[in-house]
């Protein structure tokens, strides 16, 4: 699986019991590892992590692209409080704001899992019926944000 040297297990789960490849899924202190598709993702990439029995959903932001990672999950141990709790734990401010009528967006910054405070990844996750790919949209919010990280001095 190639866990990085330095990392520190701490959850696993077995993945489809049916495949005779056989699937882990790991969470150490700064990643989360999915063996079938050799996904490597760092915990402040993370927007959001869903338990639909028998199925873990990760959905994450991989340099400017949302993906989701559907992973069938026969033995969850405690694999889902683990991706909760190391999400929460890199989340530095979430904040929404009003961007279009009553609809906006979560603004949420985070920082690595060793606390590198100047590694700090903002994220923009708009509300259904909003359009990212707006020129006008993301003119609001980067006004929103610019605001925030003003206020925040960050």
């Amino acid at each position: 699986m190639g866990i990085r040297p330095g990392e520190r297990v701490i959850s696993w789960g077995v993945g489809d019991k049916a495949d005779p490849d056989g699937s882990l899924i790991v969470a150490t202190d700064a990643a989360l590892y999915e063996q079938r598709s050799r996904q490597r993702i760092e915990w402040q990439r993370v927007t959001k992590g869903t338990w639909e029995q028998p199925e873990f959903v990760i959905d994450f932001d991989d340099d400017g692209l949302a993906r989701r990672l559907r992973i069938r999950v026969d033995d969850a141990r405690d694999i889902p409080a683990a991706v909760r709790d190391r999400v929460t734990d890199t989340v530095i401010v979430s904040e929404y704001r009003t961007l279009e009528g009553d609809r906006g967006a979560f603004f949420v910054a985070r920082r690595s899992p060793d606390g590198d405070v100047g590694d700090i990844r903002w994220s923009v996750v708009f509300d259904e019926g909003l359009d990212p790919e707006s020129p006008a949209m993301r003119e609001r919010a980067d006004a929103e944000l610019e605001q925030i990280r003003a206020s925040l001095g960050i």
